[in-house]
């Protein structure tokens, strides 16, 4: 994806977010909409919670775009993280599994190559899927590292597919990763759950436009040349 490109969705998100965050400020009935979720009935019953987690986990991961999807893992756990510690671990592993069926769909997109890639975007992937190619060994924690973060995993996930990389070393990376970052939120450490959608509607607010800034800048920021540096630095320490 091209910065121009990519500056055009984020501004778009942005003026979606202050659009949004203006109809919270006039309209205090709207408010209620992110407060308390976990509340709301369809997150009392563990069945319910862990079907809808499922279903938003795979669509917020087929979305070419970032989105908040976590917010619903929080609040199908926090009902009953005080009742017993393994159910937010069931919810994460939902969660996670989803969030696989979703990257997967990155991923056979890759695979189908130019029959459904566009040659604009494998030309945009290309310097990544060289760097894999020149590097296997390190596609493992790639992987590992894209899945255990918000940023689009399809930017590591599309070119292993063109390139033909291992489907089965796909799978269980990502989805190490995936789950690892899922069960952040199902236990709520660093009481991150309450940034999301709690008593407060303002830090709510304030913590998506936090996540669109550092979503951002993590996609601006050159990493394919960081590890480049890093790569060329540790073959000149070998030698």
């Amino acid at each position: 994806m091209k910065f121009k490109n990519v500056d055009l969705i984020f501004l778009v998100l942005f003026c979606a977010l202050t659009i949004i965050s203006l109809d919270f400020l006039i309209n205090t009935s709207h408010q209620e909409l992110i407060k308390n979720l976990s509340k709301y009935e369809q997150f009392q019953n563990l069945t319910t919670g862990l079907i809808i987690t499922f279903w938003v986990c795979v669509v917020g991961n087929l979305l070419p775009v970032p989105t908040p999807y976590t917010w619903v893992v929080c609040y199908s756990s926090l009902p009953f993280i005080k009742q017993n510690l393994f159910i937010p671990f069931l919810v994460g592993f939902v969660a996670s599994l989803g969030c696989l069926v979703g990257e997967m769909g990155g991923y056979l997109i890759g695979r189908s190559g130019a029959e459904i890639v566009s040659e604009e975007k494998i030309n945009n992937l290309k310097p990544i899927q060289e760097y894999l190619i020149n590097h296997p060994k390190l596609a493992p924690l790639l992987i590992f590292l894209a899945a255990l973060t918000p940023i689009s995993d399809d930017l590591i996930v599309v070119p292993l597919g063109l390139i033909k990389y291992s489907i089965k070393k796909t799978l269980i990376f990502c989805w190490l990763g995936k789950l690892g970052f899922m069960l952040i939120f199902a236990y709520n450490l660093l009481n991150i759950c309450h940034l999301i959608g709690g008593e407060s509607w303002i830090l709510s607010i304030l913590s998506l436009y936090a996540l669109l800034l550092l979503v951002y800048l993590m996609i601006r920021i050159d990493f394919l040349n960081f590890l480049r540096i890093l790569t060329k630095r540790r073959g000149d320490i070998a030698k």
